[in-house]
Parts: C-alpha cells; sequence; structure tokens
C-alpha cells in the first residue's frame, strides 16, 4: 500500500468516526430541534466534508491559511478545544466509572482531538508538511502546481 493510500485511510477513518456523532446528533436535532444538538451535528458534518477532501487538497488549504490566517486560526482552534472538551467531559468518567469500547473511543478521541488542537502552530505545520509531502503526486513533482507553500516558521 502506498503512502498516499495510507494518508487516505487515515483521513476517511477520521470522516467515518465523525458520522457517529454527525447522525446521531442530526437525528437529535431533527427530532427535537435544539441549539445544543445542531451545533454538534452540524459541526461533525463540516469535519466530514474537510475530510473526504483529497489529502493533497487538505494539505495545501491549510497551508495557505497558516501563511495568511494565523490568528483567525488561533481562534478555531480554541473553539475546537472547547467542542471536543463537550464530549471529553462526558465520556471519560463514564469510561473511568463503568468501562466500555463506546466511551472509551468517544473520551480519548476527543482528548487527542483537544490535544492536537492544543499543539502550537508551528508544531502543526511541521506534521501536517510532512503529511503533505507524502501525498504529493510523485509523477508532476517537477510542475509548480503540486509544490506547497508552508509558513516560512516550518521547521
Amino acid at each position: 500500500m502506498s503512502r498516499l493510500s495510507i494518508l487516505r485511510v487515515l483521513t476517511l477513518g477520521m470522516a467515518f468516526v465523525h458520522s457517529f456523532p454527525a447522525r446521531r446528533h442530526i437525528g437529535l436535532f431533527v427530532e427535537a430541534p435544539s441549539l445544543s444538538e445542531g451545533w454538534k451535528g452540524l459541526g461533525a458534518l463540516v469535519a466530514i466534508g474537510l475530510y473526504l477532501l483529497p489529502v493533497d487538497v487538505q494539505a495545501r488549504a491549510l497551508a495557505t491559511l497558516w501563511n495568511g490566517y494565523r490568528t483567525p486560526l488561533r481562534i478555531v482552534s480554541m473553539l475546537l478545544i472547547v467542542a471536543h472538551a463537550v464530549p471529553a467531559f462526558e465520556h471519560v468518567p463514564g469510561f473511568v466509572h463503568l468501562p466500555s469500547w463506546s466511551d472509551f473511543w468517544r473520551g480519548f478521541g476527543a482528548l487527542a482531538a483537544i490535544a492536537w488542537f492544543a499543539c502550537p502552530q508551528p508544531a502543526q505545520v511541521k506534521v501536517i508538511a510532512r503529511l503533505g509531502r507524502l501525498a504529493r503526486n510523485r509523477r508532476d513533482s517537477s510542475t509548480s502546481k503540486n509544490i506547497i507553500k508552508y509558513p516560512y516558521w516550518e521547521a
């Protein structure tokens, strides 16, 4: 399996994982509309949409955003930390009290997301830059369309 295929499987897996809260919260929102269920369901749908983009498109988009919109991205990161704290606070104590697979993956998956969004942007850029380089189309590597411009502060 090629490295691009492995990355694609990972992004599809992330989309799949986000489909569970999307289905649940959108279903609850349809039954009894509320802001609480609406933002959770919509957020999960947006995450699915982003993860379904081709890996190289994801890397280029993030590189473009990191180059020109660092402050808004920091604000979005803080909002995503808060958004993922909700399932973490619900499911980690549930797992500690009465261990179950569903509480484990929901709670600790949310903690992993919090850790990612809390990472300094240069560290995130480093990871995404490496993923983007792995996902680059090697066949057309001599053309400028495959060159991703990463931030100058990438280490």
